[in-house]
C-alpha cells in the first residue's frame, strides 16, 4: 500500500494516457478528458488536506523519453508519491516498426536507469507503478496483445525487483469488459474513455491508503 499524509506532494507521469492537453483536445474522438489522474486528485484531495499534485504525461512518450526529462519533471519536483504508467509506444513502436525509425533506445536500460536514479536521488519516494493494457474495442489491434504482454512482463518484473506497487490494468480490464462494451472504455483500444479513466482511478485509490 501507497501511504499519504497531508500535504503530500503526488505526481502522475507517463504518456498520452496521462496527458490532460492531449485527452481535451481529441475529446470529440476519445471521449477521454476526465483523465484517471484528475479523478483521483480530485477524491484523494476530498480526504487530505493541502496535497499537491503534478500532472507530466506526454502524448507518445516511450520510456526513453521519460528517462531524459526525469530531472525537470519528476526529481526536481520532489514527489512524496510517484503513479508511473508508459511503456504502451515502446511495444507499439516494436510491433509496426515501420511507422517508426529503428529501435535504438530500448526499454529496460532507461527504466532501470530511472530506478537507480528515484533510489537514490528520491530514497522516501513510494512509486506505483500502472501496467500498459490493450482494451478490445478494434480487432485488427489483436494481434498487439502479444508484443504488450512481453512488455509487460519486464515492466512488471522490474517493478517488482525495485520495490514498486503494481497495478496490473491489462488484468482489471480484461475484468471490465466482462461487464461493460469494450467500446464503452476506450473507442481506439488504446485511450481510454472517461469511464476507462474512472475504472483506472479507482484501482489507484485502491492502492493509496
Amino acid at each position: 500500500m501507497i501511504e499519504i499524509k497531508d500535504g503530500y506532494r503526488i505526481l502522475f507521469i507517463g504518456d498520452s494516457i496521462t496527458d490532460i492537453k492531449f485527452n481535451r483536445q481529441f475529446s470529440y474522438k476519445i471521449h477521454g478528458a476526465k483523465i484517471y489522474a484528475l479523478q483521483a486528485a480530485k477524491k484523494l484531495k476530498k480526504r487530505h488536506k493541502k496535497l499537491k499534485f503534478f500532472y507530466k504525461g506526454i502524448a507518445s512518450d516511450r520510456t526513453y523519453l521519460v528517462y531524459d526529462r526525469l530531472t525537470r519533471d519528476c526529481i526536481s519536483l520532489h514527489p512524496d508519491i510517484i503513479v508511473m504508467l508508459i511503456g504502451v509506444n515502446d511495444a507499439w513502436e516494436h510491433y509496426v516498426p515501420e511507422q517508426y525509425p529503428p529501435l535504438l533506445r530500448s526499454m529496460e536500460p532507461h527504466m532501470n536507469e530511472i530506478y537507480r536514479r528515484l533510489k537514490t536521488e528520491l530514497p522516501d519516494a513510494q512509486l506505483l507503478v500502472l501496467l500498459p493494457f490493450l482494451i478490445d474495442t478494434m480487432p485488427e489491434k489483436a494481434p498487439f496483445h502479444r508484443i504488450l504482454d512481453e512488455y509487460r512482463q519486464v515492466l512488471h518484473n522490474m517493478a517488482e525487483q525495485n520495490g514498486a506497487e503494481i497495478i496490473d490494468l491489462q488484468a482489471v480490464f480484461y475484468d471490465a469488459q466482462k461487464k461493460i462494451p469494450s467500446v464503452q472504455l476506450a473507442v481506439d483500444g488504446i485511450h481510454p474513455t472517461n469511464l476507462g479513466h474512472k475504472i483506472i482511478a479507482d484501482e489507484v485509490l485502491k492502492f493509496i491508503n
